[in-house]
């Protein structure tokens, strides 16, 4: 079976459909010609004869094709195929990030993001990029996120019981009518013949999928030892699959929205289960996808294995970590610079308590939000002192804050990752580590690596040779491109 981004081999995509193998789960989707419907591989459906399958590379070109989502499977489930960033076609990866970034752009509550406004992003001309997207996409820019709005909507009748007018308008849709006739066209249904009965009316629970292995449990001790108390709650036990609760604040446009996520593991069905409050509701989107990234749901376990299996034998299904927020994880490494974790943490708690704004949730534990850039920025060096930050420390964040507020600086997942990584480095305080450190988790960079870091040099046994971070990333180029996940590994015991 081939990778996500290779040419699809029918032969190979049949044999993983009779199995109904999860680690090809949003690679590819099987569409039957006697239906008209199409599926995820592990749809639980008697499975069709192979001469009645097509298999495509995406929901968006199967809907293409004229097909409709299977209402079992629920193809918008699936976990997103990302780039193969190991592809030497530069053009192939151009669209996939092309793609992450039209993901994103939908994410946002129906933000827009015209063509010429993504070539502009990517630094290429409107005309290459449309051609590179209709070569490696199948369909347009505008077909695509069309599906990606149809398949968000039919997630939300299935598993909520939001009004149809304010879920069409989470969705990127203008209006109710413009909804119900772009699914009733697309769908050959009605809105309501997708609800399911039983929702309760204030209960916003969603599912995400992921593809196995995921040592969820690798994950959460994790979170766990990082868990700022006030602002996160980790409750993961070695008996029980846990869960991981905190604040999280979303921008919408202009408008910032204050609450809490509530995340449980179901290992069984491989996927998580989403609780977001009601204060989130107008930024769901921006929600569930910045849980894909936290979590590090949408990683392929098969590309990543056949790189680091030989050294990391034991090391099946461990993801790199993500953040909430770019800014805060940026502002957490700052604070971690050189002393252990403990002390971080207790820096960190005591950034959140002084500065951050308070919020009342179910949960005693879960208090303030972190701190926005602006507060920190307005904070006196004299109350950052009280809570021990040092005088270097609060330099660098106050750079960073004014960075992120006006100097167009973005710490979110995106192509532009080597210029990112640099305007931080150029920023006081925020060094090597520290910048590799930030596109690991907060930027979605699948190929960083802090050659400078203590535990990753002993681990390699170059710690006491000459120039360790230079010999550290001589033999981390085997691992390439999936050094983040090599970095995970080291950090947690293993070793090559």
């Amino acid at each position: 079976m081939t990778t996500a981004r290779a040419p699809l081999d029918p032969a190979a995509c049949y044999q993983a459909l009779l199995s109904r193998d999860a680690r090809f789960d949003g690679h590819f989707f099987t569409a039957v010609k006697t239906t008209g419907i199409y599926c995820r591989p592990v749809c639980k459906v008697r499975t069709p004869l192979a001469k009645n399958c097509l298999f495509f590379s995406s929901a968006a070109r199967a809907e293409g094709a004229g097909f409709r989502p299977c209402l079992r499977c629920r193809p918008e489930l699936a976990p997103a195929a990302l780039p193969h960033w190991s592809t030497q076609d530069a053009s192939q990866k151009l669209a996939m990030q092309a793609m992450q970034l039209l993901d994103s752009a939908e994410a946002l509550a129906g933000a827009s993001l015209r063509v010429a406004d993504l070539a502009t992003r990517m630094g290429v001309s409107e005309r290459h990029l449309r051609r590179i997207l209709a070569q490696h996409l199948g369909v347009t820019p505008s077909q695509y996120r069309q599906t990606r709005r149809l398949l968000l909507a039919k997630q939300l009748l299935c598993d909520t019981a939001l009004p149809i007018a304010h879920l069409a308008q989470l969705s990127g849709f203008a209006s109710q009518r413009r909804f119900n006739s772009a699914f009733a066209n697309h769908y050959h249904l009605t809105p309501s013949a997708c609800r399911r009965a039983g929702q309760a009316a204030s209960d916003v629970r969603l599912k995400l999928a992921y593809r196995p292995p995921y040592d969820d449990a690798a994950l959460m001790k994790f979170l766990g030892q990082r868990a700022v108390p006030g602002l996160e709650l980790c409750t993961f036990a070695e008996d029980s699959t846990g869960e991981f609760v905190r604040i999280v604040r979303m921008s919408v446009g202009a408008r910032s929205h204050l609450g809490w996520v509530r995340m449980q593991f179901e290992a069984v069905e491989h996927r998580v289960h989403v609780q977001i409050s009601d204060s989130l509701l107008p930024a769901l989107p921006a929600v569930l996808q910045q849980v894909r990234w936290a979590l590090d749901l949408d990683a392929d376990p098969l590309a990543i294995e056949a790189v680091l299996a030989r050294d990391f034998a034991h090391c099946a299904g461990w993801r790199v970590p993500g953040t909430w927020d770019g800014f805060e994880l940026a502002v957490r490494a700052i604070l971690g610079q050189q002393v252990t974790l403990a002390a971080a943490r207790t820096l960190t708690q005591r950034l959140v308590q002084a500065l951050g704004e308070p919020l009342v949730t179910p949960w005693p534990q879960l208090t303030h939000a972190f701190p926005t850039p602006d507060r920190l920025l307005q904070a006196s060096p004299d109350d950052l002192g009280k809570m021990g930050i040092v005088r270097q420390r609060q330099k660098a964040i106050q750079a960073l804050a004014h960075a992120v507020l006006h100097g167009g600086l973005d710490l979110k997942p995106g192509p532009q990752v080597q210029a990112t990584v640099q305007a931080l480095m150029d920023l006081p305080g925020i060094g090597e580590w520290t910048a590799q450190y930030i596109a690991m988790r907060a930027l979605r960079w699948p190929d960083a690596f802090p050659a400078g870091d203590i535990v990753v040099q002993r681990r390699l046994g170059v710690r006491d040779g000459p120039q360790p971070a230079r010999a550290a990333s001589t033999l981390s180029m085997a691992w390439q491109p999936w050094r983040s996940y090599a970095v995970i590994r080291l950090w947690h015991g293993g070793s090559p």
